[in-house]
């Protein structure tokens, strides 16, 4: 280092000359000064200690002269001489000591002086890197941006986790449950998230987070910083959550069989984000359903069946934590078959297909954010390699779509298999307590900070970036992107070939480009530069439900049969969870040949699909469960009524089918059956649904949906 403190005048403006910038000149400078005071405070040092050896020796000298003295009284002349030289020595030191004291404050006054310059200096040279550093919260980001609470760049989640730990924990108390706010509930938690749940293992957490989905993630921050600056004016970020039992709560603080929905993470993540944040800045529908898995959720957000303040605009965020019932094996698997690669293959299909429909959802508009969230932990499968299947597959379909991947069990995986700690597991059940559901909200807390504080440097990096080509810190536009389709393609708006088997590297590049085209031809199609499809309905059915406690409910579907029923023989709303799932909330069959069917009169939309949702269960009640599915198109001729005719007179069959509501397993799903209609029923006609028990003492229907 040494040699940096000798630059020369020359030096210097050999530097400048070779394009070092001037803050680099200027450290070396403070570098410099920072010598000079060192060197002045061993002169200083020095200069006192020659004062402290000049005061003795006048002390000294004094001490001989009153010998002196005395002896002189006594004595002869030469005493007196003696003592005059003694005089002498005296003022001569004295003078010493004057010269050396005015040495010393010479010293002090330029060593007080250099250290002002070097103080004014170092907090110039700090302030100019502050500057630099924090450019995104001055120059870069506007004061209601979020990235400009974020002091300095680079940002990591890590850091504000760690700052803020006494507030992420008041934020994680639930006074949905006010028998859990105690001493020792408060404890625990204070254990948990300070000892065990260190943001180095929350990390963990973390599957994938976007690289190119920036303008999605944009958006979401977006509706936040509206939120935040104007509450009265903008709504709060809207985030739907489908999942199974494990979502809802089952067996979270009580919730045994209905599940408990306050207990259950995704509304203990909501009050953590609102809590912390000290408004409601999210608003978290919980549209688990047990018993569920990808496939119901696909037509639930494919066909909109949300709730009425969520469907005309649909969700900002769309998670799916089907984890649960996505590990599950299937029920006819043989013995001796790779459960490991049949569940993992099983799961990527329809978290893909999931996917594929959300990415889609909204027309013209910012697609939702799609986030996966693996909330399984559980003992489903015997290998412990069966267990990762699902979050094998979940990875690979969040880093081919650039999605939000997230893992709850990997966070706490290695605790729960070391040391069998059942605070986040439960060997007998797929179903735990309420600090599995406090540490799922956490890890999902703790990815959203990561793709936040992401998102913040990507966007410095945007903004600095054409910042520089620009000199007025705006976007300049790039003239290369000319076309649309460049557009969807350098922006990476288009959705990747789907990932299956049948992608291979020879046709991989054939395969995007395909997928361009019909990105860019989609666009053409929906016409969203025109202002005609503003409002648009864009609930494509005209009948869509599925049966949830509290959701559509047994009233509900008492009202959905009275409206549409023209014959009932044998057919009830059952409610009852006695028994369990298999006696959740439905449509059932209470009698053999049970029959009823439903009249859809002028539909207002044209008819291709319907989709029927249904419980397969197991045990004695549902031995040999078989219904008979029969859709037709028009009305039946009666007595002159009038009713159209399409033909023959009368109706026309476009699909029929039957369905097993019985399976080997020790479990209940409720699964979709998509008939797809043999003719479209144009708006005006009709639609008509039988359906018949024909096997068996009982069926259960948990939904519908009627589409074009």
């Amino acid at each position: 280092m040494l040699s940096v403190f000798h630059v020369t005048m020359e030096e210097r403006n050999a530097l400048r000359n070779n394009h070092t910038t001037i803050q680099e000149v200027e450290v070396v400078e403070l570098e410099l000064k920072k010598e000079e005071l060192i060197q002045m405070q061993s002169a200083h040092a020095q200069d006192e200690a020659t004062i402290a050896e000049l005061k003795i020796q006048l002390e000294d000298a004094k001490a001989v002269a009153k010998e002196q003295r005395d002896a002189y009284d006594q004595t002869s002349k030469e005493g007196e001489a003696q003592a005059s030289n003694d005089n002498a020595t005296i003022a001569e030191l004295t003078n010493q000591l004057e010269d050396a004291k005015a040495i010393a404050k010479e010293q002090r006054d330029a060593y007080d002086q250099t250290s002002k310059e070097g103080e004014a200096q170092a907090s110039n040279d700090n302030a100019n890197t502050t500057a630099l550093d924090a450019s995104s919260s001055s120059s870069l980001f506007e004061p209601h941006e979020i990235c400009s609470y974020f002091p300095t760049q680079p940002y990591t989640a890590t850091r504000f986790w760690q700052k803020y730990i006494p507030r992420i924990l008041d934020a994680s108390k639930n006074p949905l449950i006010p028998e859990l706010l105690t001493d020792e509930e408060d404890a625990k938690m204070h254990t948990l998230l300070e000892k065990t749940l260190t943001p180095s293992r929350m990390r963990r957490a973390v599957r994938h987070m976007p690289t190119f989905s920036h303008a999605t993630v944009k958006n979401v921050v977006e509706i936040l910083q509206k939120r935040i600056q104007d509450p009265k004016n903008n709504p709060p970020l809207r985030i739907a959550v489908f999942g199974g039992s494990v979502t809802i709560g089952t067996g979270c603080h009580g919730g045994k069989s209905r599940g408990n929905l306050n207990c259950a993470w995704p509304q203990r993540l909501e009050l953590l984000l609102n809590q912390f944040a000290n408004m409601e800045v999210v608003k978290v529908y919980n549209l688990g359903i047990g018993g569920t898995d990808s496939a119901v959720g696909s037509n639930i957000v494919k066909y909109w069946m949300y709730p009425p303040d969520l469907a005309k605009v649909g969700p900002d965020v769309i998670i799916n934590s089907y984890s649960t019932n996505e590990s599950l094996p299937p029920w006819n698997i043989d013995p001796d078959a790779d459960a490991v690669t049949i569940v993992m293959d099983a799961a990527r299909d329809r978290l893909q297909n999931f996917a594929r429909i959300a990415l889609q959802s909204k027309q013209c508009t910012v697609q939702p954010l799609v986030v996966h969230v693996d909330d399984y932990l559980g003992p489903l499968q015997v290998g412990l390699l069966g267990e990762l299947s699902y979050n094998t597959a979940m990875t690979q379909i969040a880093k081919w779509y650039d999605l939000v991947g997230i893992s709850y069990a990997d966070v706490v995986r290695d605790i729960v298999y070391q040391d069998s700690d059942e605070t986040f597991f439960n060997k007998k059940d797929v179903h735990y307590d309420h600090w599995a559901h406090q540490t799922i909200a956490w890890s999902v807390g703790f990815a959203s900070l990561e793709l936040l504080t992401n998102y913040c440097d990507d966007e410095y990096y945007t903004r600095k970036t054409h910042q520089s080509k620009s000199g007025n810190g705006n976007a300049t536009v790039d003239a290369n992107t000319s076309t649309m389709k460049d557009v969807i393609k350098n922006n990476k708006l288009f959705l990747p070939p789907p990932l299956t088997r049948e992608l291979l590297l020879g046709n991989a590049t054939a395969e995007f480009t395909a997928a361009l085209d019909a990105a860019h031809q989609s666009y053409i199609d929906m016409n969203c530069t025109s202002t005609d499809n503003v409002d648009e309905d864009k609930n494509p059915c005209i009948i869509s439900w599925i049966a949830s406690p509290g959701g559509y409910n047994g009233r509900l579907i008492n009202w959905f049969m009275r409206k549409y029923s023209t014959v009932n023989n044998g057919w009830k709303t059952e409610e009852s969870l006695a028994e369990g799932w298999g006696n959740k909330v439905g449509l059932i069959a209470a009698e053999a040949n049970a029959t009823f069917t439903l009249t859809f009169d002028k539909v207002e939309k044209d008819v291709k699909t319907v989709t029927l949702f249904f419980l397969r269960s197991y045990g004695e009640k549902w031995e040999n469960s078989r219904a008979k599915f029969t859709i037709s198109r028009g009305k039946e001729n009666k007595d002159g009524d009038g009713g159209e005719s399409n033909g023959d007179g009368g109706v026309v069959i476009v699909s029929e089918e039957e369905i097993s509501g019985v399976h080997n397993s020790s479990y209940s799903l409720t699964l979709p059956q998509t008939f797809d209609l043999s003719e479209t029923v144009f708006k005006g006609e009709t639609i008509n649904i039988k359906v018949d028990l024909i096997s068996g003492s009982t069926f259960k229907i948990m939904g519908m949906m009627i589409c074009k």
